[in-house]
């Protein structure tokens, strides 16, 4: 399984495969050219995904930030026949002698990319791609602490890594509570994080206060991310406000130290791999239930490591997470990360707590009969299933329904 630097990565919103991603992938191909070449214009073409929901995604404009002042044609081809992938991407660079030079890519889920018909280009670091594996692995060698597996076999650095990531998160929860609502085009809709933040100060039910300040911290990165602004996907872009806002209620109403959340962030992250590694992070190719269902797994692992749960129960807690997302769409309004994306980060930052809760408290009571493991292979095969119009295409469910006449 790949490091956790694979998965967690800092770019630009709104999305981590249609932004991040290109991003990336433009970068790779101009440092691919001869040196010795002169190249006089480009072209890039976005099939699929990419070619139905780029522009709603801001996908143009990333490319356009990278090539800056080149000479540059952006094809948006909606057509996915023949496709490896539904975010694929040619990039072609043409030189002063009519030649080309020509790659394909796909854009895999939460800002990773490949070349088409290659697996990504990167070592592995742990020697386990399952939560069995993990457990065994933990056994054999009488470790106790899953967060030792992760300072055993990834990169050197990695708490740094991480604690810079979730206190970057941090102050954009901060940055966005704090500051006055602007215009979300193309809906006129106004950013509510802030209004949110203030009326969950007002509350006196301890419940009721608690899942509205975690509303207004998804809320808060959710939004951010909708303009285009950095962003660290947990596991996406479009689900990065799940994991930052149960992180940060802990360090901010329950006094965790920075150290601790780093951990359990980390933690989370290693749960999350899994899903990343024997299925997919990516709403284009399983639906949403790939993107805010996993970063609920995520969260829900990271709270029940952060609390002290044990291996089991953050497993539970990963299970009952994932199960009840199982199925969802990938439908976003017009290709736009606003409706129905910022308010599903919301909810699934109340439905991780919940997770949470239950691993805590019923799995006492009964061992759960579906493995983690399990639940990815079923989510897998639920998107695979999943028409190609509720996956990230704006061509089913919400998307063809909503009307702005409101």
């Amino acid at each position: 399984m790949k490091s956790l630097k694979e998965l967690l990565i800092k770019g630009p919103g709104p999305s981590s495969s249609h932004t991040i991603g290109p991003y990336r992938i433009c970068l790779d191909f101009l440092s691919k050219l001869d040196k010795s070449k002169v190249y006089i214009s480009y072209k890039v073409t976005l099939y699929g995904s990419l070619g139905l929901t780029g522009k709603g995604h801001f996908t143009n404009k990333v490319i356009k930030d990278v090539f800056k002042d080149k000479d540059i044609e952006i094809v948006f081809n909606p057509s996915f026949e023949g496709l490896v992938h539904p975010n694929t991407m040619e990039l072609i660079a043409y030189d002063s002698f009519h030649k080309q030079f020509k790659l394909r890519y796909i854009s895999i889920g939460g800002g990773s990319f490949c070349l088409e018909n290659q697996s990504l280009q990167t070592n592995d670091c742990y020697p386990f791609n399952s939560f069995e594996e993990l457990k065994k692995i933990m056994m054999d060698d009488k470790i106790e602490d899953i967060y030792k597996l992760i300072e055993k076999y990834d990169e050197k650095d990695i708490f740094n890594y991480g604690k810079e990531l979730i206190e970057f998160s941090f102050q954009t929860i901060e940055d966005e509570i704090n500051s006055e609502s602007v215009i979300l085009p193309p809906f006129g809709l106004n950013t509510v994080a802030n209004k949110i933040y203030k009326q969950a100060n007002t509350i006196k039910n301890i419940e009721e206060k608690r899942s509205m300040l975690l509303t207004s911290f998804a809320y808060a990165v959710a939004e951010a991310n909708s303009q285009g602004k950095q962003i660290v996907t947990t596991p996406t872009c479009g689900a990065s406000g799940v994991v930052p806002s149960l992180l940060y209620y802990e360090y901010k109403y329950k006094n965790k130290s920075i150290d601790e959340i780093t951990k359990a962030f980390l933690v989370g992250g290693l749960i999350c791999n899994f899903i990343k590694t024997n299925a997919s992070v990516s709403g284009a190719l399983l639906g949403c239930q790939a993107e805010i269902g996993s970063a609920s797994c995520f969260a829900s692992a990271s709270l029940a490591y952060l609390n002290k749960l044990s291996v089991y129960q953050i497993e539970y807690a990963s299970e009952v997470a994932m199960e009840h997302f199982l199925g969802l769409t990938c439908d976003p309004v017009g290709g736009y990360v606003q409706i129905p994306c910022i308010e599903r980060n919301g909810i699934a930052a109340i439905h991780a707590y919940s997770s949470y809760l239950f691993a805590k408290n019923i799995s006492l009571y009964r061992t759960n009969k579906i493995s983690f493991d399990n639940v990815i292979k079923a989510m897998k095969e639920t998107g695979m299933k999943m028409d190609v119009a509720l996956k990230e295409t704006s061509l089913g469910g919400l998307a063809k329904l909503f009307t702005n006449k409101c």
